[in-house]
């Protein structure tokens, strides 16, 4: 698609979509998000304890990078008539500078983020070179990892299943 280059032709929703959230927190000790038309409560940005159940910011992060990988590749494969038959993705995520948030004395260092590394599992009847192309074109159209790559060290590989 061609686009004008006069500014004052081009209609702001035509470049540019927003989205507004609306997060409260009643009880001053959880977070309750709101979305246009839903809203999910959350208890803790992290947690390590291995019993603790509910989904943390950090998980919802880290599903909302895997599933916009996965559902880019998804909405590209139909636009291409299916070509993929399976899918499965796995990610892996370092987090440095933990203990900071959990208020260990002596550890002062920012928490961040380093390090994402997604493996895409996938079957489709093409070529290799023929998936590479798609799957990395279709990596282009995500928004998700074309934020993310530019601020940290972001992988992914495409492997395909036999």
């Amino acid at each position: 698609m061609k686009r004008s280059t006069d500014d004052r032709n081009t209609l702001y929703e035509s470049s540019v979509f927003d989205l507004s959230f609306r997060g409260t927190s009643n009880d001053l000790s959880t977070v309750k998000v709101y979305t246009n038309r839903n809203s999910f409560q959350i208890e803790k940005q992290i947690s390590f304890d291995s019993e603790y159940e509910p989904v943390t910011s950090l998980e919802y992060f880290a599903g909302s990078v895997l599933s916009s990988i996965l559902l880019t590749l998804l909405e590209q494969s139909k636009r291409k008539g299916s070509v993929i038959e399976e899918l499965e993705g796995v990610l892996n995520l370092s987090l440095e500078n933990p203990l900071t948030m959990v208020g260990v004395k002596g550890y002062e260092e920012e928490p961040i983020i380093r390090k994402i590394s997604v493996t895409v599992f996938l079957f489709a009847d093409m070529e290799d070179h023929e998936l590479d192309d798609f799957c990395f074109g279709a990596l282009n159209k995500s928004p998700i990892y074309n934020t993310l790559k530019r601020s940290m060290e972001f992988d992914v590989v495409f492997k395909k299943l036999l």
